[in-house]
């Protein structure tokens, strides 16, 4: 795939060079919680400001195999490394344009087309995650899947299930836009700490609790929904 991250990183430099005459002294670079420009920057830096992120992560995916111990391991989820690494080039290089177009759109709304990539990223990642293999660098690491292969193995297929999950309910939110930031956010903390509490009950041998966990997710769920 590392010619896909070279298309990309191409047409994000190039789409700076296009949109620097184009776009206004200042650019909006930061948003608040409610989807409202809180932070802007002089074009002349913004514009590279993803293609440099970009271009950074490629070179960084390159490296960092060779640095972990558990380096062997690489070898049998190849496919998913570089997967991952193109998801993220992409998703920068499909936020470069979001922030293109709002510099130039001041009156659009960057929720629904952040949230619609924000979705396709954590699809992308459920897929990859119950193939990834013991490393330093990549999948959830927490004490408990680092100190034990089985342990990894049950915790990335759990995660991959609760990334996919979330993915889908991102990206039907970011069609009908129903309190979204508090949605959109608490899924992704869901998506955070949900595989992280899974592999702490593996690790005392009472991942049975899980399902009061996901009744107590359900509970809140519906009382947010009655409340709001």
């Amino acid at each position: 795939m590392k010619w896909i991250n070279f298309f990309l990183i191409a047409i994000s430099f190039t789409a700076s060079l296009f949109y620097l005459p184009r776009l206004p002294d200042m650019v909006p670079m930061h948003w608040n919680f409610m989807g409202e420009v809180d932070s802007l920057m002089p074009k002349s830096i913004a514009v590279w400001i993803m293609p440099g992120m970009s271009l950074f992560i490629f070179l960084l995916y390159q490296i960092l195999p060779f640095l972990d111990p558990k380096k062997n391991n690489y070898k049998s989820f190849n496919r998913e490394w570089h997967l991952i690494q193109t998801a993220i080039i992409a998703f920068l290089t499909y936020m470069q344009f979001i922030i293109f177009y709002i510099a130039l759109n001041p009156q659009a709304s960057i929720m629904p087309m952040m949230f619609f990539g924000m979705g396709l990223l954590f699809l992308v990642l459920g897929l990859a995650l119950p193939r990834l293999k013991q490393n330093y660098f990549i999948g959830i690491r927490v004490p408990w899947t680092l100190s034990n292969e089985e342990n990894w193995n049950k915790t990335h297929w759990y995660g991959g299930r609760v990334f996919t999950l979330v993915g889908s309910a991102i990206i039907i939110e970011s069609f009908i836009l129903w309190k979204a930031p508090y949605v959109v956010f608490g899924s992704i903390f869901v998506a955070v700490a949900l595989p992280m509490i899974y592999s702490f009950l593996l690790f005392k041998k009472h991942e049975d609790k899980m399902k009061y966990v996901h009744l107590g997710l359900v509970v809140l769920g519906i009382l947010s929904f009655i409340i709001s």
